[in-house]
């Protein structure tokens, strides 16, 4: 049955080529958008648009404490109207639990209305158990865990089996979700190289030792074209991406779908497609 937008019938083949994406489970094939510091007219904007193809945004680095409380409340008013979630991210959680004021940080997030806490240790040490820890008590306090995996410092690549770990142990203290850290950038950390190259060795390995029940709680932080599209390549149209820039979101989608040449076909870069001949 064709769908309507408005006095316009796409039909669905049009709509989702892939057909994937329309019937897609809500907890997987997510995007998480990051907001490096967008106003707010261009927030409403973006989320009128695009709002239906984002599960998460996240502002980035430590910028939710220079907004002002007001304009917090009023992305999150406009976040949730748009079914999406706003958090701030992980650098804001090991700054406060680096300068001692962790309780005042969570204080404030509920104050103004954040539901969502990402936890990580990107550039803190923090041991396993008192992660483990982190992770509990945040729960207990009635926000829903992000955790994040990996570090920021340049050159500082993941192990399968740290990743993994972290994975197994995260989710069972009550995190929804684990991020594969990837930076704003996507080079020469986690998974990518100095170019932004996607090491597909390392996923292979993932996808051996990860059952695939538990790798859809991994959301793989992939700010650059190439690397989405490798990343729709191995895992498949659904997989979870992470630090998507706002203009990129169209893009993605499209990606996903099958609404670009890049992924027409996932797995025949380059080929062409016989067309079928129809009647019109």
């Amino acid at each position: 049955m064709a769908v309507n937008h408005l006095d316009i019938a796409y039909h669905p083949r049009l709509l989702d080529p892939s057909g994937e994406r329309a019937n897609r489970p809500e907890d997987f094939g997510l995007t998480m958008v990051i907001d490096k510091g967008v106003g707010l007219s261009s927030f409403e904007e973006c989320l009128q648009l695009a709002g239906q193809y984002v599960d998460y945004i996240k502002l980035g680095f430590g910028t939710a404490v220079l907004y002002s409380p007001e304009l917090l409340r009023k992305k999150l008013l406009l976040a949730k109207k748009s079914g999406v979630v706003l958090y701030p991210g992980g650098t804001l959680f090991e700054i406060a639990y680096y300068q001692g004021v962790l309780q005042n940080y969570l204080d404030s997030l509920a104050k103004i209305g954040f539901n969502y806490v990402e936890i990580s240790d990107g550039t803190i040490e923090l041991v396993t158990s008192e992660r483990r820890r982190m992770i509990r008590e945040i729960t207990a306090r009635g926000f829903t865990v992000i955790t994040e995996c990996g570090k920021k410092a340049g050159g500082s690549y993941l192990s399968v089996e740290d990743l993994q770990q972290t994975l197994y142990s995260d989710l069972e203290q009550g995190a929804s979700y684990v991020i594969v850290e990837g930076r704003e950038s996507g080079t020469n950390v986690g998974i990518y190289d100095k170019q932004g190259q996607i090491d597909t060795e390392f996923l292979t390995t993932v996808e051996k030792a990860i059952p695939a029940d538990i790798r859809k709680r991994l959301i793989w932080e992939a700010p650059q074209k190439k690397q989405q599209i490798e990343l729709l390549r191995f895992w498949g149209r659904n997989v979870s991406m992470g630090n998507i820039q706002f203009e990129d979101i169209y893009n993605l989608e499209c990606l996903r779908r099958g609404l670009r040449f890049d992924t027409f076909i996932l797995g025949h870069e380059g080929s062409a497609v016989q067309a079928e001949q129809i009647t019109l």
